[in-house]
C-alpha cells in the first residue's frame, strides 16, 4: 500500500485572469510514490518547502497532473513569481519523483533566490539522470561564472552552443562569459553578441551587451550608439543601460554628457564619485582627484565612499611615482 503524504503550504495571493484576487492553498493529500530509494530521498530533501502553514485555506491543486503542475511552475517562474513556481514544482515532484523538468525548475527557482548551494546540488542531481539537460548545464555555467570559475562556465556553455547554436540565451551567456574572461576572448565574444542582435533585433539587451563588449575593447565611440539604441527600445528607462552609456561618454572624453547622465541615475555626489573612479582606472590621477574632491564637497558627511576612493587614489599615485 502506498503512503499518503500530506503537506500544507502558506496561503498565497495572485491575480486571476479576471483580475480578482484569489487565495491559493496547496494541500497535497493524494497517494504519491514513496521515497523508497536513495534518489527519491534526495529529491524529497532538496525540494522540501519551508515555513508551511497548516491553517491555510484555499484552492486545492491535488488533482492536477504532474505535467500541468510543471507547466504552471514554469509560467510562474517566467513571471518572476518564485514562490508559486516553487510550490508547483514541488507538488509535481510529489506526484512524479523521477520527473526531470520540475526538478530542473526548482534549481532555477533557488538560483533566482540566491541559494547557490541548493541550486548547484539540484542541477548536479538533474545531470546525474540526464547528462545533456540544457537547463541544468546552463544553471551550473551561470553559477560557475558568478563564482569566478570561468573555465567551467566556458566549457559548459561552449558545449551547449555546439548543441543549440541558435539559442539566443546560450549564445548571450557564452558571449558574456568571454567578456568576463577578457583579453582575446573579447574578440570571440563580439560576433556572438552580433548574432544575438541579428536573431532578436528588437531586444535592448543585445545592444547593451554588444556595447559593453566594445567598452571592454576600448571602442568607446562605437559603444555610444549601441547604448543609445538600447535606451530607445527599453520602455523601463533601464538604469544599468544609462550608466553604461554615461561610462562610454566619459571614456570617449565627453565628461559633461557623462556627468549629466550619471546625475539622473545616481545623484550629483555619486555621479562625481563614479567619474573619479573611472578616471582612476584609466590612470588619470588629476581628473580623478578633482572628481572625488567634488563628491566630498557636495556630500562630506554622507558620501564617505569618495573619501575612501581618494585615499586609494593617493596610494596608487604614490606607487606609480606620479
Amino acid at each position: 500500500m502506498k503512503k499518503v503524504i500530506i503537506a500544507s503550504y502558506p496561503a498565497l495571493f495572485f491575480k486571476s485572469t479576471t483580475g480578482v484576487l484569489a487565495l491559493l492553498l496547496i494541500l497535497l493529500n493524494t497517494a504519491c510514490t514513496p521515497a523508497n530509494n536513495t534518489y527519491h530521498q534526495k529529491i524529497a530533501k532538496l525540494t522540501v518547502l519551508d515555513n508551511v502553514d497548516k491553517d491555510s485555506l484555499g484552492e486545492r491543486i491535488a488533482d492536477l497532473p504532474a505535467e500541468e503542475l510543471t507547466e504552471k511552475g514554469f509560467v510562474f517562474l517566467g513571471q518572476g513569481n518564485l514562490e508559486l513556481a516553487r510550490l508547483h514544482f514541488s507538488a509535481a515532484l510529489q506526484k512524479s519523483p523521477d520527473a526531470i523538468a520540475p526538478l530542473a525548475g526548482m534549481g532555477q527557482v533557488f538560483f533566482a533566490q540566491g541559494n547557490t548551494s541548493r541550486s548547484r546540488e539540484i542541477f548536479n542531481t538533474v545531470l546525474e539522470k540526464d547528462p545533456t539537460n540544457t537547463t541544468a548545464m546552463l544553471g551550473l555555467a551561470r553559477i560557475s561564472r558568478n563564482q569566478g570559475d570561468f573555465t567551467t562556465a566556458e566549457s559548459l556553455l561552449e558545449r551547449l552552443y555546439s548543441l543549440l547554436p541558435e539559442d539566443t540565451t546560450i549564445i548571450s551567456e557564452l558571449a558574456i562569459t568571454y567578456d568576463s574572461i577578457g583579453g582575446e576572448r573579447l574578440i570571440k565574444a563580439e560576433p556572438l553578441h552580433q548574432k544575438v542582435l541579428a536573431l532578436q533585433p528588437d531586444k535592448p539587451s543585445g545592444y547593451n551587451n554588444l556595447g559593453f563588449n566594445y567598452l571592454l575593447q576600448g571602442r568607446y565611440g562605437e559603444a555610444i550608439p549601441l547604448f543609445s539604441k538600447a535606451l530607445g527600445i527599453d520602455s523601463t528607462n533601464n538604469i544599468r543601460i544609462k550608466n553604461n552609456l554615461a561610462t562610454a561618454f566619459l571614456l570617449n572624453n565627453e565628461e559633461l554628457r557623462a556627468l549629466q547622465l550619471f546625475e539622473t541615475t545616481l545623484g550629483k555626489p555619486a555621479a562625481y564619485n563614479n567619474i573619479g573612479y573611472l578616471y582612476m582606472t584609466q590612470g588619470n590621477w588629476d581628473k580623478s582627484e578633482k572628481a572625488f574632491r567634488k563628491a566630498l564637497e557636495l556630500s562630506p558627511v554622507f558620501y564617505m565612499r569618495a573619501q575612501q576612493n581618494l585615499e586609494r587614489l593617493n596610494s596608487l599615485r604614490s606607487q606609480s611615482g606620479d
